[in-house]
């Protein structure tokens, strides 16, 4: 016999779930570091993909040039996350 769920855990799913949709309504910038776990591939591959162009181009940060900071459009991670070897950044 199957065990019920911890109500608990529900609820914490529900508001995961409630939290990334709103997140993708809101085109939330996430980090680089954040990114990486997304997709399931290293900063490194990241920037490695940015420069063949295959995965979305990034947002400083700052005004600097010589900003590092690294940050994606959430919408454009979700659709490189529904098919990652179909995406070409658009120029």
């Amino acid at each position: 016999m199957d065990t019920p769920k911890n109500p608990k855990s529900i609820k914490d799913e529900f508001e995961a779930q409630v939290t990334a949709a709103l997140m993708i309504q809101s085109n939330a910038l996430i980090p680089i570091k954040l990114a990486a776990r997304l997709c399931g591939i290293s900063r490194q591959e990241i920037n490695r993909r940015i420069a063949r162009r295959t995965f979305p181009k990034p947002h400083k940060l700052s005004s600097e040039k010589k900003a590092i900071r690294k940050a994606f459009h959430l919408r454009d991670l979700h659709e490189w996350i529904r098919n990652p070897h179909m995406y070409l950044q658009s120029e």
